[in-house]
């Protein structure tokens, strides 16, 4: 995991927190475009966000019930962020 996939957990967990229901795949793609569309060194090439929260899916990290929710295993991956809570990448 490099830090976009760890971006993609906290931005589940955070908007799970402030609505209180699981976000659709438009949202998340639409937060993920704004936190990095400052980033230099990453390309739209090399974002894959499609391809990042289908391999998220896959390792049990996030789960898909009605919008995308982290499982248990995504929460624990969550605390080991390359940054610090509550601090946007």
């Amino acid at each position: 995991m490099d830090k976009y996939d760890y971006m993609i957990l906290d931005i589940i967990q955070t908007y799970k927190q402030e609505q209180q229901s699981h976000i659709r795949l438009a949202v998340l793609e639409r937060n993920f475009w704004k936190r990095i569309e400052a980033d230099t060194d990453l390309s739209v090439g090399q974002a894959r966000i499609g391809e990042r929260i289908t391999n998220l899916y896959l390792d049990g990290i996030l789960q898909n019930k009605n919008g995308y929710t982290l499982t248990k295993k995504g929460r624990e991956q969550l605390a080991f962020a390359p940054w610090k809570q509550g601090e946007v990448a």
